[in-house]
């Protein structure tokens, strides 16, 4: 089998892979600027890229499936290529690998920017509506009427 055809999704995926995380350290930056208008637009195209990327994982796993390699990940695809397409092959899986390690990185840092954010308005709107008890005793405690005596003595 020529990995050809894996190759050009390959380099593909590694393009869009790209373009997500150099969104995510834009979203970065939105949230360090509190920006909703651009954490918005950005969260819209990260959604694009996505989809992209979901698009071309179902191609890459039509093409193994087509050539009858079902259970084939990216080191067996590269044991198997001939030499010009497996240096290749190599190439874009050290790229892809080290793309998603640091867009994950990148999603834990926007993810903890995000938890900050949230603590942070949780707690202006305890600061805005407190609800405490309330210092003075309520009417209703002493309303009721008691069942017994206030004193405790036999006549």
């Amino acid at each position: 089998m020529t990995f050809t055809e894996l190759v050009s999704l390959l380099e593909k995926q590694v393009k869009l892979h790209k373009s997500l995380y150099q969104l995510a350290l834009k979203k970065t930056e939105a949230l360090k600027k509190q920006d909703i208008d651009t954490l918005t637009a950005l969260m819209n195209d990260e959604q694009k890229h996505i989809f992209a990327i979901q698009q071309l994982e179902n191609n890459r796993l039509r093409l193994l499936q087509h050539h009858g390699l079902m259970e084939a990940t990216m080191t067996s695809c590269i044991e198997r290529a001939e030499e010009p397409e497996r240096s290749r092959l190599a190439e874009l899986y050290d790229e892809l690998s080290s793309v998603i390690a640091s867009m994950k990185q990148a999603n834990d840092v926007n993810r903890q920017l995000t938890e900050q954010s949230l603590q942070f308005i949780y707690l202006t709107l305890d600061m805005l509506m407190p609800q405490t008890q309330p210092i003075t005793y309520s009417k209703n405690t002493y309303d009721e009427p008691l069942d017994r005596s206030m004193f405790e003595s036999k006549a």
